[in-house]
């Protein structure tokens, strides 16, 4: 008992369990340095990569063939007005050697955003916690990174990754914004609101320049809280609301979106609402893994101390299972979309994005659950935990064990099968040993080197073998024939044709 209620002693150990959690992330970021690009990369990046190899990093001119690239992207494709930006902008047009780089923007974008939430919500409930909001943001990348379900096609694909990632974080910051407007006596006043919805309303309009599923995300999150807001009334969330909506209109109404959209075979509506019903139980079933016990395990002391905060009341405790409901609706939703308009759960970076919804609705669960047992049932749950825990030797090593854990233990089921061995840590681990990893960069090098030389107009390259296709950097690959993937315009050739397997 006497360690839990030193508090120096605690903040040792949070600060040894993130040193841990940089420590096991280290393989995901080695494994990076032989990530290439591939697919839609070099489409959306034909124009900005030409402007490299003439000009170099001139960045006025970049930004301006990226801005060029967004409008064409926006008339002839599809209107995802912000990302068609940020894809002209691949790292690989700078060398195939930069585009590892991802994984750090990736990461970068998640511990930002999650840091903003949890620095707002902990602004609120326990003000003099000092270093818990870095922890629960540290702990939720590191989560999040580990457990992905697709790796490739979130971590270390930009073009995926950033039609994703970015405005999911970017929903995240909405949220903390909204913690910081949440009107009650109970809760500690918060300065520069007009302030503050303004820059909702600004996020809200880049999150309408993004992939649709994110949008509808955020269009959840703000309805569900414009509705808690009327009933105290005050209808701020409206405005934020409104620019969501706002951006979707710029994003549907586009001539690309059009153009998108006539490929789609779209389900009837009772169809799709019954199908990812069904999906969305499925999967919520399979995400209740072990590594999720050991994340709702690890924070278990920091959410019991903001559930305990006098900053709440006890009524915000009385319906334990209104959070996982909300959850459930969230998963739902997202995946009732692409069963509407493609017939089916959709492609991996989209699951990987409903699944980082998924752990954060269970982190609120699990914290509004321990606030039900200490509040309303009046659990003395902190002692027994306190007790079993023992000495701050014994639950040092049990923090060590739960990282260990969601270090190493993967296998979520992305769809029709299709598993992970292990967590990204141990995955990355697996194969720089095996060698696959140096391989495909060495072959997509030795591809580069043909498309790049100038003496070649009509470029011949080859299929990569099965031993040059790492699980985590491999996203897909060029068919024997001609040039399917824009890379004749990327490297400027007269042609460019692929050989047949060998």
């Amino acid at each position: 008992m006497e360690f839990w209620q030193n508090q120096a002693a605690r903040r040792r150990l949070r600060r040894g369990l993130c040193i841990g959690m940089l420590v096991l992330l280290v393989p995901v970021f080695v494994v990076a340095v032989f990530a290439r690009p591939a697919a839609d990369d070099y489409i959306y990046a034909r124009a900005t990569h030409a402007v490299v190899q003439q000009y170099g990093a001139d960045w006025p001119r970049l930004l301006q063939a990226a801005l060029e690239a967004d409008a064409y992207f926006y008339n002839s494709w599809q209107g995802l007005y912000v990302s068609g930006f940020l894809l002209a902008l691949q790292p690989a047009i700078f060398g195939g050697q930069w585009y590892g780089l991802t994984v750090v923007f990736v990461t970068a974008m998640l511990f930002v955003s999650s840091f903003a939430l949890a620095r707002a919500v902990v602004r609120r409930l326990a003000p003099d916690a000092r270093g818990m909001a870095g922890f629960l943001a540290l702990g939720f990348t590191f989560a999040a990174v580990e457990g992905m379900p697709n790796q490739v096609e979130s971590l270390y694909w930009y073009n995926g990754a950033m039609n994703y990632i970015p405005f999911f974080a970017l929903t995240l910051g909405v949220l903390a914004l909204l913690v910081g407007l949440l009107p009650g006596k109970s809760l500690r006043p918060v300065r520069v609101k007009p302030l503050r919805a303004a820059l909702a309303c600004g996020f809200c309009l880049l999150i309408g320049g993004g992939h649709h599923v994110v949008i509808l995300l955020a269009l959840m999150l703000l309805a569900f809280a414009l509705l808690w807001s009327a009933r105290r009334r005050s209808f701020w969330p409206a405005a934020p609301l409104a620019a969501c909506l706002a951006g979707l209109y710029l994003n549907m109404s586009s001539p690309g979106t059009a153009v998108r959209m006539s490929g789609f075979s779209s389900a009837s509506l009772p169809e799709a609402v019954v199908k990812s019903f069904l999906l969305a139980g499925l999967s919520i079933l399979r995400w209740l893994d072990l590594p999720l016990v050991c994340l709702l395990l690890l924070f278990t002391p920091a959410l019991w101390r903001l559930a305990g905060s006098a900053a709440v009341g006890e009524g915000a405790f009385r319906r334990p299972w209104l959070p996982p409901l909300v959850t459930f609706v969230l998963v739902w939703g997202m995946i009732w979309l692409p069963s509407y308009t493609m017939g089916g759960i959709g492609p991996g970076r989209l699951i990987n994005i409903a699944w980082m919804t998924f752990l954060l609705g269970m982190l609120v669960s699990w914290g509004v659950f321990l606030g039900w047992l200490a509040r309303v049932k009046r659990l003395d749950a902190a002692g027994a935990a306190a007790r079993l825990a023992g000495t701050g030797r014994r639950a040092a090593l049990a923090g060590a064990a739960l990282l260990l854990c969601m270090a190493c233990i993967g296998g979520h089921t992305v769809k029709e099968g299709l598993d992970n061995r292990f967590a990204t840590s141990l995955e990355a681990v697996w194969e720089l040993a095996n060698g696959t990893p140096q391989a495909f960069a060495a072959a997509m090098d030795e591809r580069e080197a043909i498309l790049t030389d100038p003496e070649v107009s009509d470029a011949v390259i080859r299929p990569l073998t099965e031993d040059e296709r790492p699980g985590l950097l491999y996203f897909s690959d060029v068919t024997p024939g001609p040039d399917s993937w824009g890379l004749t315009e990327y490297y400027g050739k007269q042609s460019v044709t692929v050989s047949e397997y060998e």
